[in-house]
């Protein structure tokens, strides 16, 4: 009966540790005046994310922080002193101290202090989270949106955050609100996604917004410019009039070794705008939208020293432009020495590495292997298939000394072979990447305007 009686105590308390409540942001009162010109309690400390409300229990006072941050009374937008039954509330979001005071009977008088406690800071090189882009629109039709959120600058330790999706303009009638966690591992940089659930209907309406929020970082820095975004629904049930044009001007720029921006030329008429993204060699896929009037896009959780091609189409009630121009840019390398190899080049004193990947019809695909030319180090050549086969001639020529200083890069290739062909400066870590299709003559290339750091 002991063994029996134990074991169901046993499991009673299992159920008890299973069902508790997980932690989450708390609000703390504190209570104004009343029987005294005091603060109760007069110091409080709280967590990161936790909220305080200031009840008036009776008195003409208010609540004014010593810095300025903040001043409450009727709420934290309206701190005028008031004798009122008011009550105020504010959430926390940073560590530190905050003395305040009322207006009416401090500072040196009536005063009260909130202490912020925060998790520790996290490792060295942990990185930044944040939104991959600062805003989305989705069409009314279209059962749910995927929002992908960025870990950048750095990968060492575990990372999470929390997100949101709260009504802006939007109703819970329009998508469905919700919120979670996010992850990352140590080494872990690729970008981690969620979806806003899109509820269609057949009002006439105009663009709506859902808020979009990042909060409660460990292990890794938040973004304090990219922890919010906005989703616009743009609505399908009425006409704007005909299709916008195509956009125009695309352009694409490495920022770093794991993102690309773009912008391009604004069009009339549009809801907001499709970006779509291939690896050269692959097939387009879309990446992300944009709301009306936004020109531009930051693509992050990208693959190091590697080239992508981008398009973009403008969309509004009466169905998507044209595509746009194809923009073409590689993402940074790691700044590192050039290491020569039976499949990288070092050229120009050492200073660029040159590598080729091949894919062809019938003879499968790999890198192409090197042929360095002692005799013309600015220079070299590349073969496929057999050492007895040259197919490419490449060359990486100092013009520093011309009117427009830059690093020239000329190659001709005798193959209709698919290639890409990266070129990396080893001293600022910009790349420059080559494309040619399969089964297409392989044109000569004459980059004079390649890599602008001189000397």
């Amino acid at each position: 009966m002991r063994e029996r009686s134990a074991r169901r105590s046993l499991i009673i308390l299992a159920f008890f540790v299973l069902c508790a409540p997980v932690a989450r942001a708390a609000n703390h009162t504190v209570h104004v005046g009343g029987s005294g010109l005091v603060y109760s309690p007069s110091s409080l400390t709280i967590a990161v994310g936790d909220s305080v409300t200031w009840v008036n229990d009776g008195g003409f006072h208010n609540v004014a922080a010593n810095d300025g941050s903040f001043r409450c009374a009727h709420s934290c937008s309206d701190g005028d002193p008031s004798s009122d039954p008011w009550s105020a509330t504010r959430t926390f979001s940073t560590a530190g101290t905050f003395p305040y005071h009322c207006e009416v009977h401090g500072p040196s008088g009536m005063t009260g202090s909130i202490t912020v406690t925060g998790a520790p800071p996290p490792p060295p090189n942990a990185g930044t989270l944040r939104f991959s882009q600062a805003s989305y629109s989705v069409t009314e039709g279209t059962a749910n949106v995927t929002v992908a959120v960025s870990r950048v600058s750095g990968d060492d330790g575990a990372a999470s955050v929390s997100w949101q999706a709260a009504p802006g303009t939007a109703t819970a009638a329009d998508f469905t609100p919700a919120s979670g966690t996010l992850t990352w591992a140590d080494k872990d940089d690729s970008n981690k996604t969620f979806q806003v659930h899109i509820v269609n209907d057949t009002l006439v309406e105009p663009t709506e917004t859902v808020l979009l929020t990042l909060s409660g970082a460990t292990g890794a820095a938040l973004d304090a410019t990219h922890k919010s975004a906005t989703l616009s629904i743009l609505d399908n049930d009425g006409s704007t009039g005909g299709v916008p044009p195509a956009p125009t001007g695309l352009t694409a720029a490495a920022a770093s070794t794991s993102e690309i921006d773009l912008s391009w030329h604004d069009v009339t008429g549009e809801t907001g705008y499709r970006i779509e993204r291939k690896i050269l060699g692959g097939t387009y896929a879309e990446i992300g939208t944009v709301g009306a009037n936004v020109t531009t896009f930051q693509d992050s959780g990208l693959a190091e020293a590697t080239g992508y091609s981008y398009r973009v189409r403008a969309e509004n009630g009466s169905g998507r432009s044209p595509y746009s121009n194809e923009a073409v840019a590689a993402t940074n390398a790691t700044v590192a020495p050039c290491v020569a190899s039976s499949t990288v080049l070092c050229l120009n004193n050492g200073r660029f590495a040159v590598h080729v990947a091949y894919v062809s019809t019938g003879a499968g695909s790999g890198d192409a292997t090197t042929v360095p030319l002692p005799s013309a180090p600015d220079s070299g050549l590349f073969y496929f298939f057999s050492p007895t086969n040259i197919e490419m001639l490449i060359k990486v020529l100092n013009a520093c000394t011309f009117s427009t200083p830059r690093y020239w890069v000329f190659y001709a290739a005798t193959t209709n072979v698919q290639l890409v062909v990266t070129v990396t400066d080893s001293q600022t870590g910009k790349v420059k990447t080559y494309f040619n299709p399969l089964n297409t003559t392989a044109p000569p290339v004459q980059d004079v305007d390649a890599f602008a750091t001189c000397p």
